[in-house]
């Protein structure tokens, strides 16, 4: 059972200000800092801070605190992806989008031209790259086992 007194309230507070602070870097623009301090800012705000807000919240809520959230998050995303059997059409859909998500960045390596200039260019891509990774949940548990099998090695010795 969890001990709810103030060092768990207060590494709570920590973990979500961890999350939520690469957040506050869209807000450095609106300061008016020049921009070494600006690069600064977004630095700490991005790269080091939440960093350590996240090992002091870790330090506050104990061992058996954070094991405790560790299992259950395991256990969500277990149960989420990994334990779903799903069926044939869902894991060809998901198949199909992982395969037409290549398009765009072979198209980008082989035939820049082709793709617009610009910010649209990188929209493209990153719509790409954000669909291979949802490809790879929409297919569920059995592909991520399968996938699993391509890193052992199962030769004789």
């Amino acid at each position: 059972m969890l001990n709810r007194d103030w060092r768990f309230y207060t590494g709570m507070a920590a973990l979500v200000l961890s999350l939520v602070m690469p957040l506050f870097a869209f807000l450095v623009p609106l300061l008016g800092l020049s921009l070494a301090q600006s690069a600064a800012v977004v630095g700490l705000l991005i790269v080091g801070g939440p960093e350590v807000i996240g090992l002091i919240g870790i330090a506050l809520l104990g061992r058996n605190a954070f094991q405790y959230f560790t299992y259950q998050a395991k256990r969500a995303f277990r149960s989420a992806v990994l334990a779903t059997r799903v069926s044939k059409k869902r894991y060809y859909i998901g198949l199909s989008i992982n395969m037409m998500s290549w398009i765009p960045i072979y198209l980008y390596g082989y035939f820049p031209t082709w793709l617009p200039s610009g910010d649209a260019r990188i929209y493209i891509l990153a719509s790409a790259a954000l669909s291979f990774i949802l490809s790879m949940f929409i297919m569920g548990g059995e592909f991520w086992e399968k996938f699993r099998r391509i890193f052992i090695w199962e030769g004789k010795p």
